[in-house]
């Protein structure tokens, strides 16, 4: 033992053991409890994941309450699986595939991410309320919003969709006891001319104007245009003529499709408005009978015309001529203290030949004509003076053989006569005094240059001005006569065609 004890090796050993020995009591707590191995186990709560409906028939029923809306999950995994899962991955489902309508309480399933395990769900079921789907079809109303541009005016909305205004409104039934009005809203502040909305959102309102946010429409859209134009008034039509036609023909009758037109202008001018005569038809194009298409040109102030062509149902015959005798020549425009005869011719009458359909000329009498000389603003003394023709609708006058359309007038200054004492009436030289005519219906026409107003024609018949000057607008309602009878004035001086 003692050998053994006396090694340098045993003395090694026993050294380590008492090292040992030593650091244990000195490092070691008798109190301390053994030291717990580390597990990689964990568990996570999920305090609100989102209940998600499955299986529900989207074409029968809607679901109009659930409670509650989330669920309380505890799980429990490999604490890497848990980190690497997020909330969104954790899905709680309540199955509505077999859900009727009403309420019910219907169970909860979830679906865990790979390697996790469910340990708590809470709650485990939900109450549900289903609704039963109704569709119904209803008219869409167009709302406008504003007011358009000043002096302009608010037509009537119309929408332009193929398939018209009915649209399929689908809604829970107890939502569609709500519905008041299905619209689509426009606004026209300040607007001054049409719009034309191409999709226009339809919007389902309840019975107090709240929108039903949920409805569903079809179509969703609809095109939709809202007038916006000035100030429009219906009136009469009344169709003028230019040129002349063929020497063979003669015009029976001229007779519009549409009666009336919608002119669009300011207020002040529609007031004043009783006839449209913007229709011009040109005979030079009337070769025979047939129905032709005249523009409808705005005039005096008027910025459209609706519809803006009119068809003209026109009829034509072989002309014919009469001869009418002994027609009277009137003096018109003497002013006070003047006085005008005719001398010649002295007889103070003219003969004329006129040509026209048989029809017409068949209906013509002697004071369906008349024959005026003008000699406002002429001094006293001898002049010539070029005569007026007013003739019938459709006819005109034959001029063969240069015949003189002119007159020979005297115009006498009766206040001088008077002074020197001569104390007697004036006598006609070379033929009858003339009673002055009273300008209370002289015709239109006369004053006019250009296209006559129905078979108008003025001392100064310009053919290329077609637009009655602004001075006759006030005369329209007060010369419809001349117009409606397509009275024809010729200038004599110039042996011009007639103006129709």
């Amino acid at each position: 033992m003692d050998k053994w004890l006396s090694h340098p090796t045993a003395l090694k050993i026993i050294s380590v053991i008492l090292g040992l020995l030593l650091w244990a009591v000195v490092h070691i707590d008798p109190q301390t409890s053994p030291q717990q191995i580390t597990s990689n186990i964990d568990t996570k709560v999920i305090e609100a994941a989102t209940i998600v409906p499955i299986g529900l028939d989207e074409k029968k029923y809607v679901l109009t309450a659930m409670e509650p809306t989330v669920a309380r999950i505890v799980v429990e995994g490999r604490i890497t699986n848990l980190y690497a899962a997020t909330n969104e991955d954790y899905v709680v489902n309540v199955d509505l595939t077999n859900a009727r309508a009403g309420i019910q309480v219907i169970p909860l399933t979830v679906k865990m991410p790979r390697g996790i395990k469910e340990v708590e769900l809470s709650p485990r079921k939900v109450t549900v309320r289903l609704e039963e789907i109704v569709s119904k079809s209803f008219d869409v109303q167009v709302i406008t919003e504003g007011k358009p541009a000043p002096g302009y005016v608010l037509g009537t909305p119309e929408i332009l969709s193929e398939n018209s205004d009915v649209v399929q409104v689908t809604l829970p039934k107890d939502d569609m006891l709500k519905v008041g009005v299905v619209a689509v809203k426009v606004n026209v502040e300040g607007e001054n001319k049409t719009m034309l909305n191409k999709k226009a959102k339809i919007v389902v309102y309840d019975t107090e104007g709240q929108e039903i946010e949920n409805a569903k429409v079809e179509p969703s859209t609809l095109q939709v245009e809202t007038k916006i134009t000035l100030p429009f008034k219906q009136v009469p039509l009344q169709v003028r003529y230019t040129g002349s036609l063929p020497q063979n023909l003669g015009l029976v009758s001229v007779t519009p499709v549409t009666d009336e037109v919608t002119v669009y202008a300011e207020q002040n001018i529609l007031d004043n408005l009783q006839i449209f005569d913007g229709v011009v038809l040109d005979l030079t194009k009337v070769k025979q009978s047939g129905r032709f298409k005249v523009k409808a040109s705005p005039i005096d102030g008027i910025q459209s015309v609706a519809p803006d062509e009119i068809e003209l149902d026109v009829v034509v015959e072989t002309a014919t001529t009469r001869v009418l005798k002994g027609i009277p020549i009137l003096i018109n425009g003497t002013t006070g203290g003047m006085s005008a005869q005719v001398v010649t011719p002295d007889t103070g009458t003219l003969d004329l030949e006129i040509s026209g359909a048989s029809a017409a000329l068949a209906k013509v009498k002697l004071t369906d004509i008349t024959i005026v000389a003008q000699v406002a603003g002429l001094a006293a003394g001898t002049h010539t003076v070029p005569l007026e023709l007013e003739l019938p609708p459709h006819v005109q006058p034959v001029l063969t053989g240069g015949q003189p359309l002119t007159v020979t007038v005297e115009i006498k200054d009766d206040s001088t006569s008077t002074e020197q004492g001569n104390g007697g009436e004036d006598t006609g030289v070379g033929g009858t005094p003339t009673p002055t005519p009273t300008p209370t219906d002289p015709p239109e026409g006369n004053t006019e240059q250009g296209e006559g107003s129905g078979n108008n024609g003025g001392a100064s018949n310009g053919a290329e001005n077609a637009t009655p000057s602004p001075s006759n607008q006030s005369g329209n309602a007060r010369n419809s006569s001349y117009r409606n009878n397509a009275i024809t004035i010729y200038d004599i001086r110039n042996m011009l065609y007639p103006i129709i």
